[in-house]
Parts: structure tokens; sequence; C-alpha cells
């Protein structure tokens, strides 16, 4: 079994197990984090920080995601995190990513048009920005 299909279905394991919590309806804040749950706190944990239920299962470890704007000097880098939960422009002759490609999987919901992928996309980068650690 290769480590992308042994990430997917510890993926699908632990969406069993992280339930999202939302607060009130129509907040986008929740919103954003209740996509973040669903989609991305299996590997990163609710708290970003790369300790989901689906860590034992990876090859590499989830990095957190809390200190991003940290390690880029102080500002966010919001075009690379949009790009990396995309995916969809990543070279993949330049290795196998364990992180899903979220981009193919929200386009392949005939429920999503275009616009509805990036803004799931964008969505998630916005909660991503809003959990980075202060002085980051």
């Amino acid at each position: 079994m290769t480590a992308h299909a042994r990430v997917l279905i510890a993926f699908a394991v632990a969406g069993l197990v992280v339930a999202p919590r939302t607060g009130r309806a129509g907040d986008s804040e929740d919103a954003d984090r209740a996509l973040f749950i669903k989609y991305c706190a299996a590997c990163h944990g609710e708290d970003g920080k790369g300790g989901g239920v689906a860590r034992p299962a990876l090859v590499d470890a989830p990095p957190d995601l809390t200190r991003l704007a940290r390690d880029a000097g102080g500002d966010f880098p919001l075009g690379r995190v949009i790009r990396a939960i995309d995916g969809r422009d990543h070279i993949r002759a330049h290795g196998s990513a364990d992180m899903p490609v979220w981009g193919e999987v929200f386009a392949a919901d005939p429920l999503n048009d275009r616009l509805e992928v990036r803004m799931k996309v964008r969505r998630l980068a916005e909660h991503v920005r809003r959990i980075q650690e202060p002085g980051g």
C-alpha cells in the first residue's frame, strides 16, 4: 500500500472520529473552522499544530500551521498556503505528497463549481491565517 493510500484511509477513518463543532450559524469564522476540522484536522489537529489522529499513519509529520507567518519572517504566506491546499499546481514528479489534493477533491463534487472550489480553498487558508501564533 502506498503512502498516499495510507493517508487517504487514515483520513477517512479520522473523519469518523473528528466531528466538526461550529458556533453560531452564519458566523464565517466558525464555518471556516468547521471546514478546517472536516478536511484538515485529521492530520494537522484541530489546533493546526500537526497532531491529528491520522498522524501515526503519515510518513512525514504534518507541519505546524500556526507557525507559518513566523517562519516566513512575520508575513503570512497566503498565496503559498492557497497553492498548498489546492494542490493542483504541485509538480508530482518532485515526489509524492501525503496531503490530499483538495482542489481536485472539491472539484470532483458535482455540487461545486469552479468558484465554490476556489472559495473553499480560500476559506481554509483564511482559517490558517487566523490561527497563527502571536508575533508571527
